[in-house]
């Protein structure tokens, strides 16, 4: 393996260190959308990589559902710090940091967080982070833990911090801010109206808002610089200059459909949405192609296609139009947003939108998967994506040189893709023109996401595409175990389904002829067997589901190559060939069993002959040994009398002699 290549897979610890955590579905979620580049020369050797992330859970890092993680690299380096690092940093054990004991579940279940935060030290050192930036970045993780620890007090009117609050010491002095004016902008803010500076107070709840969207910031710059700084070394210019070809993998979020779904959710689930609208086309185009290539004929496949769903997100007064545009309200709500929305949406006029019974605070937004109702709450202030210019300023003061580089390369990212959304929106003047307005608007986070959606399916639709999809087979992570109705909702989910009934609408089965040939030969007699695979093949298909001119066109076709078949065609095929098989099975076990027992039975013949001889020879040689017998008992007693009869005519012939 090259230097390159193992830089490149040095990437993948750092990347699911920083973005990613345990959920109630998965141990190591992605929490944000990763689009990898491998980058190929002219002999196929790989010479660089290029990530680009999409919308990181920003939220993950202040709050976490039950049973569930902030980010893996907090909990690796409380995990594995050296006690010299706990003591600069002020680390203490996970339950007493309010940004990491929300959800109750500090240990995943066969996972070393002390060995991981070694294999992620290892792997910044690979992609050239040295150790003291490698110090620096963790300064930054420890200051973001004791900014949550901050405690605002809430008055009858306002809210207090004190800027002698021993976590707020801890985290300014690690970021190297001034920790009166971080305490005084957390709980106060700004106004300039016609060049007065208005300064109000904040309540409790606003002011715990301010610090946490503060520290949300710091985090995603970070993670911003670490992506920048992979792509530095990996994608240089020299390397960019010898590119051939690339191979592009995106490891994206999948729809998502919780208890209380927020921005984070909508944007995902917008980003399936045009996902499984090039997926769809994607899959009827292969079809066509197919078709086409084997010179058969066929009509227009007609599939859902969920455009208008992504009309009413992404279009001129869509669902994310209306947000931009509350957004830039200075007194903008969510509960403005989303009575527009009703306004605009609800009753007949839009399908794919629904106005729930009950609450004022939501809306129903009609998926490809499930509809899908999203809690308004924070959608306004998160698609703005800002921190309060008096705390911007408070960082920028910063005496630590790598917070303000963190700083500088997350401006660079963002003011990157703020080009990118206002090339995408018309709002960058024209040449020789002033520009407008608009063209100084700040991008949102919304339009940013789907800028970057147009720029990814831009890469998508110049590439050769191939999908992988990746399925739970049960809530509790156990093997063997295997849950039906949630595979379903995850099929029906990534759009599998969908894509099924599309190849179910044309020929959903083909077989190339010689496959087809060597599977069901048995249906037509030995005599029709030829060395002509297509002529075979012919003959099976008219004996077994008639000719094209009886009908057969709708059930099969002929192409060049292949053959392909209507839906359920290869189930009644296949019923054909079990039954073929089971009646040839029973005839070579009928004269298997004959051949047997016709075996048994000449065996047994043959033995019953030979015991009867045997036994014929065994009682004839009885009798002649008994004859024989007989014969000497007869002669004996011939003997014996003709010697008796001697001697009594001796005694005779003596007595006349005498």
């Amino acid at each position: 393996m090259s230097e390159t290549e193992e830089r490149i897979l040095a990437t993948n610890p750092i990347m699911e260190a920083f973005g990613n955590a345990k959920t109630t579905r998965n141990d190591n979620s992605s929490r944000f959308g990763k689009y990898i580049e491998i980058m190929f020369n002219k002999k196929t050797d790989i010479i660089g990589a290029k990530i680009r992330t999409y919308l990181l859970e920003r939220s993950r890092l202040v709050f976490q559902p039950l049973k569930e993680r902030n980010y893996h690299i907090f909990y690796q380096l409380v995990a594995g710090a050296t006690d010299a690092e706990r003591v600069e940093l002020g680390l203490l054990p996970v339950e007493h940091f309010d940004y990491l004991n929300q959800g109750g579940a500090p240990v995943i279940d066969g996972v070393d967080d002390k060995v991981d935060f070694d294999a992620t030290r290892d792997s910044l050192s690979r992609i050239g982070v040295n150790t003291d930036q490698q110090s620096q970045i963790f300064r930054i993780l420890a200051a973001l833990l004791h900014i949550g620890n901050i405690k605002i007090t809430a008055t009858r009117t306002d809210s207090q911090l004190s800027s002698s609050d021993e976590s707020l010491a801890r985290a300014c002095h690690l970021l190297g801010i001034d920790a009166n004016e971080f305490a005084k902008w957390t709980v106060k803010k700004q106004l300039i109206t016609r060049g007065e500076r208005i300064t109000s107070n904040l309540t409790q709840q606003q002011a715990v808002v301010v610090r946490d969207s503060v520290a949300k910031y710091i985090y995603s710059s970070l993670f911003d610089w670490l992506v920048e700084t992979i792509n530095n070394g990996l994608a240089t210019e020299e390397v960019l200059g010898q590119v051939n070809s690339f191979i592009g993998v995106l490891d994206i979020y999948g729809f998502e459909h919780f208890a209380k779904n927020s921005f984070e959710q909508f944007c995902i689930n917008y980003a399936n949405e045009k996902l499984q609208q090039e997926f769809n086309q994607h899959v009827f185009k292969l079809e066509q192609e197919e078709y086409l290539r084997e010179q058969i004929d066929w009509t227009f496949i007609d599939f859902s296609d969920n455009q208008p769903c992504i009309d009413l997100i992404e279009g001129k007064l869509g669902v994310l139009a209306l947000l931009d545009e509350e957004s830039r309200l200075p007194m903008g709500s969510d509960e403005s947003f989303v009575t527009k929305l009703h306004h605009n949406f609800a009753g007949d006029k839009q399908k794919f939108y629904k106005k729930p019974r009950f609450g004022k605070s939501a809306f129903t937004v009609c998926h490809y998967a499930i509809d899908v109702t999203y809690e308004s709450d924070g959608f306004i202030e998160k698609n703005r994506d800002t921190v309060p210019d008096e705390h911007m300023e408070v960082l920028r003061a910063s005496s630590n040189s790598f917070l303000a580089d963190v700083l500088d390369a997350a401006f660079t990212v963002r003011e990157r893709d703020a080009a990118a959304a206002n090339v995408k929106a018309g709002t960058v003047a024209a040449p020789g023109r002033r520009p407008g307005v608009a063209a100084a608007r700040k991008p949102t986070l919304g339009g940013i996401f789907k800028s970057s959606l147009v720029q990814l399916m831009s890469t998508i639709n110049s590439t050769d595409v191939h999908y992988i999809r990746c399925i739970k087979p049960n809530e509790g992570k156990e093997a063997w175990k295997f849950e039906g109705p949630m595979v379903l909702s995850q099929l029906r989910a990534c759009g599998v389904l969908e894509t099924v009934r599309i190849s179910c609408a044309g020929y959903p089965t083909r077989w190339t002829y010689e496959e087809f040939a060597l599977r069901y030969y048995m249906l037509v007699p030995s005599t029709s067997w030829t060395s002509e695979i297509q002529e075979m093949a012919h003959a099976i298909l008219s004996k077994a589901l008639g000719s094209s001119e009886r009908g057969g066109m709708d059930k099969y076709q002929l192409g060049l190559t292949k053959t392909f078949f209507r839906a359920g065609m290869l189930a009644f095929l296949e019923n054909l060939r079990t039954s073929r098989l089971s009646e040839a099975a029973t005839m070579i076990q009928k004269n298997l069993r004959a051949k047997y027992h016709r075996r048994r039975y000449l065996e047994a013949r043959e033995s019953i002959l030979l015991f009867q001889s045997l036994t014929r020879g065994h009682l004839a040689r009885l009798q002649v040994e008994e004859v024989r017998r007989v014969k000497a008992a007869t002669t004996i007693q011939c003997l014996w009398r003709g010697q008796r009869e001697r001697k009594t005519f001796n005694r005779i012939r003596n007595d006349l002699i005498a």
